[in-house]
């Protein structure tokens, strides 16, 4: 009996349900507001045309003019110049190695230093010229070995010409002279009116720093 009676009530739900939906009134639609004629209507960025759309412009970047300029040195050891410049660069705005002759040379090179494997010198030689400069050679053995031959000149400046065009490539290179001569190793920083020299030749282990006009280390860096 119980059973029947439940079964009665579900199809009187039932029913009822049925009953309300059929007879429902559906909701009222809202009527739509009209905007004036000269205001634009808001598009989703997929709405507008691809032709349209906004383009993302990229910042140029303003090369800075260094305001003060600094040699610092001497370094009589490779290791040492090398580790000093690395510490320098992050704190200037230029930073570039020139090596001293104490003797005459016989010439100048242009190189760069060892690289820290066969693959890695040349990989760097191929971008070298893929950027259309030439006459390289990766050098196989000796104390130079996985580095890079960029050239040899009768003298300082035809090598520091040379040195300005890997260096408006973006390449980083370096001047030596040749020859049986002893050198000294300095290094000729460009940087802003806050930089310290004073405090970074104690952190690079410089035992002097030497004030440069920047006008004449500029131009001698773009020669």
């Amino acid at each position: 009996m119980m059973y029947r009676a439940l079964l009665v009530l579900l199809v009187a739900i039932n029913v009822g349900v049925v009953a309300w939906w059929a007879t429902r009134k559906p909701p009222a639609q809202e009527t739509p507001i009209d905007m004036p004629a000269d205001v634009p209507r808001l598009q989703l960025l997929e709405e507008v045309p691809a032709a349209r759309r906004p383009k993302a412009t990229a910042v140029a970047k303003v090369p800075v003019a260094p305001t003060q300029c600094v040699s610092f040195g001497p370094f009589a050891n490779p290791a040492a110049l090398r580790r000093a410049h690395e510490l320098l660069v992050p704190r200037v705005v230029i930073a570039r190695v020139r090596e001293v002759p104490l003797g005459k040379p016989t010439g100048w090179r242009v190189y760069i230093p060892a690289l820290a494997t066969k693959e890695a010198a040349q990989a760097m030689a191929d971008r070298i010229l893929a950027a259309g400069l030439d006459d390289l050679f990766v050098m196989p053995s000796g104390p130079d070995r996985n580095g890079i031959a960029l050239g040899r000149f009768g003298n300082e400046d035809a090598a520091r010409r040379r040195l300005a065009q890997l260096e408006a490539a973006g390449f980083t290179a370096q001047v030596a002279p040749l020859g049986d001569v002893a050198t000294e190793g300095w290094i000729d920083a460009g940087a802003s009116a806050a930089f310290d020299p004073a405090r970074a030749a104690q952190d690079i282990a410089a035992a002097q720093a030497r004030p440069l006009d920047c006008a004449t280390f500029q131009q001698a860096a773009l020669r």
